[in-house]
């Protein structure tokens, strides 16, 4: 975060100064490295004796800390802060108002899934007003090979841990089923590459599916949200229509739980507020 992407016009006083004090900790957070004090001041556009004064105060609550070269890094009370966090975090909370935009724009089906085992688990979801919809079973399970979630989870998985999470026979669940571990693997790398998975009604005979990957804040992927529907009304070209807006819902959750990466969405829409809404009832 640099001075010259923070826009101060519509704050005042001693607001001012705690947004360019956060502007310093983010710094410090996305360096690889301790900084110097003058390295702080050019990359957030700040004059230098602000800098000083920031950095002083920011020192002495145990935020920053002095490393034996005088260079500027992270403080322990950051560290308690980030476990405090990961701590209260219910990524099923955070997702629903998601969801629920995506089964507003879509008309169908939106579910969020993650690894347990070596299986998806559906923990949050908001069903299609149609009446012809997939099942939504909140605390379901569903076999990782022939999902769009489960797809999503192996395909950025390590080959070692893709080799643990696959034991056995992929059971053939319709005609589409992949079966055969090399097919599955230049599928799980096409995936990675188009940063989205599709289910072609390779788990439930009539159902499509398109899903794609949510990340924390280390930037691993830890779930998955997904659009469902019955393929008779879900085309391909719906996949292709729908796949961007899924992705975008995937990379919201992740800035929501998180992850500063390049391509990341703001944590909030609206950044005073977190969603309040609990998903009850649905999922699958």
């Amino acid at each position: 975060m640099s001075e010259t992407n923070m826009d101060l016009s519509s704050i005042s006083g001693s607001a001012k100064g705690l947004v360019k004090g956060i502007a310093i900790v983010d710094l410090l957070a996305a360096s690889p490295r301790p900084l110097r004090l003058t390295d702080i001041a050019a990359s957030t556009g700040l004059p230098h004796a602000t800098a000083v004064r920031l950095i002083d105060v920011l020192v002495e609550l145990d935020i920053v800390r002095v490393e034996a070269r005088g260079l500027y890094e992270l403080g322990p009370r950051v560290a308690g802060w980030g476990q405090a966090f990961l701590n209260t975090l219910d990524i099923s909370r955070l997702a629903f108002d998601i969801i629920e935009d995506l089964v507003d724009e879509t008309n169908e089906t939106s579910f969020l899934g993650v690894l347990d085992r070596n299986t998806v688990l559906y923990v949050a979801a908001v069903s299609s007003p149609q009446p012809v919809r997939p099942a939504a079973r909140i605390g379901s399970r569903n076999p990782l090979h022939c999902t769009g979630i489960g797809k999503t989870l192996l395909a950025y998985s390590s080959p070692e841990r893709r080799e643990s999470l696959l034991q056995g026979d992929l059971v053939r669940r319709t005609e589409n089923t992949i079966t055969d571990r090399d097919a599955l693997s230049i599928e799980l790398d096409a995936i990675r590459d188009r940063g989205y998975a599709i289910d072609e009604i390779e788990n439930e005979e009539g159902v499509r599916c398109v899903a794609a990957p949510v990340r924390d804040h280390l930037g691993q992927v830890v779930a998955a949200i997904s659009v469902s529907a019955p393929a008779y009304r879900f085309t391909r070209d719906h996949v292709d229509r729908f796949a961007p807006r899924v992705v975008a819902a995937a990379m919201e959750l992740s800035a929501r739980v998180g992850y500063r990466g390049p391509d990341a969405a703001p944590p909030f829409p609206d950044t005073e507020t977190a969603p309040a809404a609990q998903q009850e009832g649905i999922a699958r």
